[in-house]
């Protein structure tokens, strides 16, 4: 790799390359099941890897593992999000940059799954190849992972598991290095690209349209709720929930509650609640 145009900030400035793996892709309603990342510098190249699979206390669909290969007998006995992400934090420090590939996705897990453990992460910045690839290498067909490394001859062929794509995406950002613009200092690095972090991430919704002001009052005090509940596969059937959090995708609200019936969390539609009564405390 071509070194001797880049300053020594960004020579020996410390960078990690992350991806996580998942049960499914809206971050809300699902669950990490892997967790992994590879910190180098540019001047000297990998340093470190952390590669954890996660408990998602949840199943993992068919259709998902089809993907990643990551089963739910393999996640069966490992750790849940909270130890892994603080290690993750640990691993990271303060005053590294992270990047990501689709790097909006990867924050979202994060964010949700810290938010979820009442967990604070450092405020690291973080930057995505996808965008860092079309600022360098513009008018390609495709900027999704593989096909960048198929273009850059980094690797004909992609396993979907995190710490191989984590270390794809420190591939692509060494490549991309060489046509930089002039980084001397930390506010030329924010100047230059676009920057995330994951205090930015926050889609959860305080409260309910108006309609639901029942629900509403159930969320803020911490009350049970009987709901008659209509799935498309199934008949209407009775839950007693305790609601958690509250979301939206597009128009539709998403309540996650813990289910006194299965004993577990669950995700149930707002629009899919035909009945419900608030129970007293």
């Amino acid at each position: 790799m071509k070194l001797d145009n880049l300053s020594d900030y960004l020579k020996n400035q410390i960078f990690i390359a992350f991806d996580s793996e998942t049960t499914g892709m809206w971050a809300p309603i699902n669950r990490l099941v892997e967790l992994s990342a590879v910190k180098f510098t540019l001047n000297l190249g990998e340093i470190e890897t952390f590669d954890f699979l996660i408990n998602p206390q949840k199943n993992i669909p068919k259709d998902v593992i089809e993907i990643h290969g990551i089963t739910n007998a393999m996640v069966k006995d490992s750790p849940t999000a909270k130890p892994v992400l603080k290690k993750f934090n640990e691993f990271c420090g303060e005053d590294s940059i992270l990047m990501a590939h689709n790097a909006p996705f990867d924050i979202s897990f994060l964010a949700s799954a810290l938010r979820r453990n009442k967990m604070k992460f450092s405020d690291n910045m973080i930057v995505d190849t996808i965008e860092i690839c079309k600022e360098f290498f513009p008018n390609l067909q495709s900027y999704s992972l593989l096909n960048l490394i198929k273009k850059f001859g980094m690797s004909q062929s992609q396993d979907h598991r995190a710490l191989s794509d984590a270390r794809f995406v420190y591939y692509l950002f060494r490549h991309a290095a060489e046509k930089f613009p002039s980084i001397e200092t930390h506010e030329d690095f924010i100047n230059a690209f676009t920057i995330h972090r994951i205090t930015d991430s926050d889609d959860e919704i305080k409260e309910l349209p108006s309609e639901y002001s029942d629900l509403n009052f159930a969320f803020e005090n911490k009350l049970r709720v009987e709901i008659d509940y209509y799935h498309p596969t199934r008949e209407i059937n009775k839950r007693t929930i305790q609601l958690r959090e509250i979301h939206k995708l597009g128009s539709v609200y998403y309540i996650i509650a813990y289910c006194e019936r299965m004993c577990s969390e669950r995700t149930f539609r707002v629009d899919r609640i035909k009945e419900y009564k608030v129970l007293a405390g």
